[in-house]
């Protein structure tokens, strides 16, 4: 592959352009407390199998499925394990149609192409109590509004961490036209019982979740073959 490939009547990938994450012109790819780092992009193997690998290889139930009735979840770590923005790519017409992005400041095919990184996700290890008798771990996948109140949250003396024993929230959506929007509240323990009927979990429970709970990426960045398998899909279709 050339340094810069050019793909059919669209300009060549340039080296350095990436499309604008939130938070200033940095991507938080993981953030524990305040400390940020940046995806660096896998080597060039695999294709477009092992793109589709990839993009099945968690399934789909290990995210928090919110509805529009409260759901209380119990958030495991202090922070997210991992954020990023990606791609949605329609044309896919096989597996998942968002795409991770390499990140700002590096030689992301798909920003390069034009196609702009929309939609930005930080992922929290969480119990989810919609069955309060079979709670179960889930990644919630947070966008920023929600990330930035807990943000608050958790740097605030009196109310964080969000890990704290004590401490609950719900979460719950709304369908206003075309837009989505999600309600969060904190709750304390104590008050789990009285307004939603839920016991709060033991100390021993807690600790079987914790030691089980997500840490690694749950999005793999796509590497330089299969991005580029993107791309030409882009391109075919235009």
């Amino acid at each position: 592959m050339t340094d810069t490939p050019v793909y059919g009547r669209r300009r060549a990938l340039p080296t350095t352009q990436a499309a604008e994450p939130p938070f200033g012109g940095r991507e938080p790819a993981v953030i524990e407390g305040r400390v940020v780092s940046t995806p660096t992009p896998p080597p060039a193997s695999g294709g477009w199998d092992e793109a589709e690998r990839v993009a099945q290889a968690s399934g789909g139930d290990v995210y928090l499925k919110i509805t529009e009735n409260k759901q209380i979840i119990k958030i495991l770590a202090e922070g997210p394990f991992d954020a990023y923005n990606s791609h949605w790519i329609d044309e896919i017409e096989e597996g998942s149609k968002s795409v991770r992005c390499w990140g700002a400041n590096t030689d992301c095919p798909l920003c390069a192409y034009g196609d702009k990184a929309k939609r930005y996700s930080a992922c929290f290890s969480v119990v989810s109590l919609e069955d309060p008798e079979h709670p179960s771990l889930r990644v919630w996948e947070a966008g920023i509004k929600i990330l930035r109140q807990l943000k608050e949250i958790a740097f605030d003396p009196k109310r964080g961490p969000l890990n704290r024993d004590d401490i609950y929230f719900t979460i719950r959506k709304e369908v206003k036209k075309k837009a989505v929007e999600y309600t969060l509240e904190r709750v304390k323990d104590r008050d789990l019982e009285e307004e939603y009927g839920v016991t709060p979990m033991d100390a021993e429970t807690l600790r079987k979740f914790a030691g089980e709970m997500h840490t690694e990426p749950i999005k793999a960045l796509y590497n330089e073959a299969a991005m580029e398998e993107v791309v030409q899909i882009l391109i075919n279709a235009s």
